[in-house]
C-alpha cells in the first residue's frame, strides 16, 4: 500500500535514523519548491494567451447565446 512497505527489511539492516528521515523530508520539500517555481515560471510565459483565449471563448459563447435568443423570441 505504501512505498516503504514494498521493500523487505532484513534483520541485519539498520533502521532509518531521524537524521536520514529529516534529510529526506528536506529534499522532498526542496523538490516541491523547485517544481512549484517551475510551474509558476511556465505559467507566466503564456498567461496572457490563456486570458485572450478565455475572452474569445466567452465572446463567441455570448454571440451564439444572443443570436439564439433573438431567433427564439415571438414576434
Amino acid at each position: 500500500m505504501f512505498w516503504g512497505d514494498e521493500k523487505k527489511k532484513s534483520d541485519d539492516e539498520k533502521p532509518e535514523t531521524y537524521m536520514q528521515k529529516f534529510f529526506r523530508a528536506c529534499l522532498l520539500a526542496l523538490a516541491g519548491v523547485v517544481a512549484l517555481w517551475l510551474a509558476v515560471q511556465l505559467l507566466a510565459q503564456f498567461w496572457g494567451w490563456l486570458l485572450l483565449a478565455a475572452a474569445l471563448g466567452g465572446l463567441i459563447w455570448a454571440a451564439v447565446w444572443f443570436i439564439r435568443w433573438q431567433r427564439d423570441r415571438w414576434w
